[in-house]
């Protein structure tokens, strides 16, 4: 986390792909460190939801404990998934926003499709909560 410098509450700089990771972690990870990361981190924005988080497309709080970060850093397929959310979500690039304001956001425009098109190929797609929970609400939708 970072500080701001007039004193206000820290700021957390997310990953944009990973407001939709964090909706839908059940407690997968890499290794217990990183999940260990990632629960503490959704931890601290459920218990504190107007915290200010910068969304960015670069190595972020959750990146940092991951052991695999070093083949992410330029990863062009992990930044076009995060442009194509920011896109979806109307941001823009080092957008800050209460934590909320975001998940709102997620809730008010990312649908199955979309969701698909941005996830579809990620290896925790059969872990994930929202991707299952927003695909049942696609076929409860059907029919």
């Amino acid at each position: 986390m970072t500080s701001k410098q007039d004193g206000d509450c820290p700021e957390l700089q997310i990953r944009a792909h990973h407001l939709l990771c964090m909706e839908g972690f059940q407690g997968y990870g890499y290794d217990k460190i990183f999940t260990e990361n990632l629960r503490n981190i959704i931890r601290i924005l459920k218990e504190y939801p107007r915290i200010p988080v910068t969304i960015i497309s670069e190595t972020d709080e959750i990146c940092k404990m991951c052991p695999n970060k070093s083949k992410c850093d330029g990863d062009e397929n992990l930044k076009a998934k995060d442009q194509r959310l920011i896109r979806h979500l109307n941001l823009n690039m080092r957008e800050t926003r209460c934590y909320n304001e975001l998940r709102s956001l997620i809730y008010e425009k990312i649908n199955f499709k979309i969701l698909d098109e941005i996830c579809g190929a990620c290896q925790w797609i059969n872990k994930c909560k929202f991707y299952l929970s927003q695909k049942e609400k696609l076929i409860e939708d059907i029919f």
